[in-house]
């Protein structure tokens, strides 16, 4: 089969795309023939060995930790997929390995494709809409009537977040500079903060949580613009902020919280079911073939994507 791999780290040149051997479900798995994947700022951070610490550096290494796409054959014990499934996921097996037209998963990881989005759509939500459920729901419980900043909201996760927020009844402000504030309006906010002219932390009114997508305020920074007991969500752990873990620690109110949390099937269902009832759009920014998985890269280090980068691996 035809993947992206990489022999060493560095920049987007290593990735290459040649023939790999086929992998093959275990206990619990499948074997998913990827119509779609996307770019993940995690993607490149690992490529480059930022990440080496906690996924190792053993090559070759292929990444990629989303998919949507069509079951191909099912592993020893599994009942509830047969081939033909369509679904989307976000892999939990070593580095991703979705940059590839097929790839192992663990059923655990994986929900039914939303029948209303296409496969470019639903291989662009796993990560961000798993990111956004984690930090709004596990960790602050977010409930309706709440008011949440969000700050990169034409983001990846930040498109997703604010469309979240927004289902769950909470006051949602998002915050994006002048070129996107229509595409944020879009996604029904209450408000649109363009921070090229003011500053997002200014609020006549404070907020009960305070999500940087972007990571660019410190923790105290932000406190400025929280209630006594407003978190602060980010996704680039810095002073001042703990680590959730969903399931295992307690959520106290007044601090702020890198949530770092692992793929389950639940939660795919509820980003599923909210596309099925049209109350979720996939924001794409742009979509790549497989062979130029370099510009798509490039095109996610530049931070100034709009939604998700697609790669488009094969066809129905």
């Amino acid at each position: 089969m035809r993947a992206i791999v990489q022999d060493q780290f560095g920049g987007p040149e290593v990735l290459e795309l040649r023939d790999v051997a086929l992998p093959h479900p275990g206990e619990g798995q499948m074997l998913v023939r990827v119509l779609a994947t996307n770019v993940n700022p995690i993607d490149w951070k690992m490529r480059e060995g930022q990440m080496a610490a906690r996924y190792g550096d053993e090559f070759p290494m292929l990444l990629g930790w989303d998919c949507s796409g069509v079951v191909e054959a099912v592993g020893p014990g599994v009942t509830s997929w047969r081939r033909g499934d369509e679904v989307f996921a976000r892999s939990d097996v070593g580095t991703g390995r979705c940059y590839a037209e097929y790839a192992v998963l663990n059923c655990s990881t994986v929900w039914r494709k939303p029948a209303r989005l296409t496969h470019e759509e639903a291989g662009s939500l796993p990560l961000v809409g798993l990111t956004a459920i984690n930090g709004l729901i596990h960790c602050v419980n977010l409930r309706a009537g709440q008011r949440v900043l969000v700050i990169g909201a034409s983001g990846g996760v930040g498109t997703l977040a604010v469309q979240i927020a927004n289902n769950l009844g909470a006051e949602v402000t998002g915050v994006c500079s002048s070129r996107n504030i229509e595409l944020v309006k879009s996604l029904g906010v209450d408000e649109v903060v363009n921070y090229e002219t003011v500053d997002p932390l200014a609020a006549s009114e404070p907020y009960d949580v305070v999500y940087d997508t972007v990571g660019i305020y410190a923790a105290e920074e932000a406190r400025r613009a929280l209630t006594e007991d407003g978190t602060y969500l980010t996704l680039v752990p810095s002073e001042g902020i703990e680590f959730f873990v969903p399931g295992q620690t307690e959520w106290q109110p007044g601090k702020g919280y890198f949530v770092a949390w692992s793929p389950a099937a639940k939660d795919l269902q509820m980003l599923a079911d909210w596309a099925e009832q049209g109350r979720l759009q996939a924001v794409i920014d742009s979509v790549y073939p497989l062979e130029d998985i370099i510009q798509a890269h490039l095109r996610s280090q530049t931070g100034r994507a709009a939604g998700k980068i697609v790669i488009q691996v094969g066809s129905v």
